[in-house]
């Protein structure tokens, strides 16, 4: 048994990935292949790129199939007052099992006093808080300069400061302030590796997760980078009560889940550690405190 804790969903067809489709049926018949027993699917608010996956849509589209759980998000710049209401009433309502927060890829700082409540809200109702860590996927590369704008293909990124928002330091400040809360750092926060380390080392309630460690068929998909990442994991293992509080997922289409089931596989763990990471973590989250 595995629970994915951190996939996405389209129905647009993709390019430059490891898979052409990421839509229900595709993540159901990977499921099956690899024995997931539960996806957990973000919405997504992305104002600048144009784009994203709000939550009632996601919400009517996992309605009657129950391989899929949600985050729902909300646009912290441009509405956020109507998105606290909206993640209340859907919260109250057991449509969604989390709250996901995109820093960098929208303007705002985790510390930033407007952003409270909705960590309020999660501590009200026991459910996780999962912030975006890391680079800036599809838009921002690990060897991006950001003191100033920077051409990534056709795409025009203005990277000064959204980067720095984004690295898992900045999540410090609401992870003292709400203890009773579970924040899940996604990504390890990659490339901010020790970042991510030191925050759980220091607080009970930091969660992370092994998604989106590569594009799976790209150019870093190479067994160098996999050696690299499986150094990485060690180094969090050896941080008191990590295993209790690794997750793991996929961040699909971006990691494909024969890469992502194999990078928990050759840790080389035991069955009970393996099975924590798996899946007893994800399930001991999903199950809301309150």
């Amino acid at each position: 048994m595995r629970i994915d804790i951190h996939a996405h969903t389209s129905n647009h067809p993709l390019w430059g990935l490891h898979t052409t489709t990421a839509n229900l049926e595709t993540l159901e018949r990977h499921a099956q292949e690899f024995g997931i027993s539960q996806i957990v699917l973000m919405a997504t608010y992305f104002p600048f790129k144009r784009s994203g996956l709000p939550n009632r849509e996601l919400a009517q589209r996992i309605q009657e199939r129950p391989l899929f759980r949600m985050f729902g998000s909300l646009d912290v710049v441009n509405h956020r007052e109507d998105g606290l209401i909206e993640l209340r009433e859907l919260l109250e309502q057991k449509t969604i099992v989390g709250i996901k927060l995109y820093p960098g890829y929208q303007k705002f700082r985790l510390s930033d006093p407007q952003v409270y409540p909705v960590y309020a809200l999660a501590e009200q109702y026991g459910v996780p808080v999962a912030i975006h860590t890391g680079e800036l996927h599809a838009c921002c590369s690990k060897t991006a300069n950001s003191q100033g704008p920077y051409r990534c293909g056709e795409m025009f990124c203005w990277l000064e400061r959204l980067q720095d928002w984004s690295r898992p330091q900045e999540a410090e400040a609401p992870i003292r302030d709400f203890p009773e809360v579970a924040f899940v750092l996604a990504h390890l926060g990659n490339p901010y590796f020790e970042e991510t380390q030191a925050l759980m080392a220091r607080y009970p309630n930091v969660y992370t997760d092994l998604s989106g460690q590569w594009v799976s068929g790209s150019e870093e998909d190479t067994p160098a980078y996999h050696e690299q990442i499986q150094r990485v994991l060690h180094e969090f293992l050896t941080i008191p009560h990590a295993n209790e509080r690794l997750l793991f997922a996929t961040d699909f289409p971006i990691q494909s889940y024969a890469d992502s089931v194999r990078m928990v596989q050759d840790l080389q763990l035991s069955p009970e550690d393996e099975a924590r990471i798996f899946y007893q973590n994800a399930q001991t989250l999903l199950n809301p405190r309150r």
